[in-house]
């Protein structure tokens, strides 16, 4: 969804209303208030953006803090190093795996914490390994805000459009 749409037609639309202004509407000399309001009901519990990090046991420590970030890496590495037998069950195989395949990366420096695959992966330590907060701690290093300004809302509704 554009963010025109976003104004326009989204959830918040009705909200964002009486502040419209578009370029069929006559001129407005209020329209930089009228902009930062939109800007400001946009802005108000917007998700943040999930980009692109890959990060290292160094990135994990920081987030997590002394001594759950060591405690973390030291408990991801034994589990890592798990021989698989015949004995293994599919969910302990599976820890097992996605542990191996996310040490070889932190080790690398090349964890990417902002990929659904991974961030799926880091659940399935919840319990476990990690508690939920620590979870959010470490997805949290792929999320920046999502912020919407009035100069965007501006060129949405009036342009120049790119």
């Amino acid at each position: 969804m554009s963010l025109q749409d976003e104004i326009l037609t989204g959830p918040a639309s009705a909200e964002c209303a009486p502040f419209v202004i578009t370029n069929d509407m006559p001129k407005d000399p209020d329209y930089r208030t009228k902009d930062q309001a939109i800007a400001d009901i946009l802005n108000a519990g917007r998700e943040p953006k999930i980009v692109r990090m890959e990060i290292g046991d160094g990135s994990v420590s920081l987030a997590l803090g002394v001594p759950a970030g060591p405690v973390f890496l030291l408990q991801l590495e034994t589990v890592a190093a798990t021989l698989v037998t015949p004995a293994t069950t599919a969910e302990e195989l599976a820890q097992i795996a996605v542990a191996r395949q996310a040490w070889r990366s932190l080790n690398k420096g090349a964890l990417d914490v902002g990929n659904a695959s991974v961030r799926a992966g880091l659940d399935m330590f919840v319990g476990s390994l990690l508690t939920a907060e620590d979870c959010a701690a470490i997805k949290a290093l792929a999320e920046v805000p999502d912020v919407v300004t009035a100069m965007d809302v501006s060129r949405a509704l009036r342009g120049p459009w790119e």
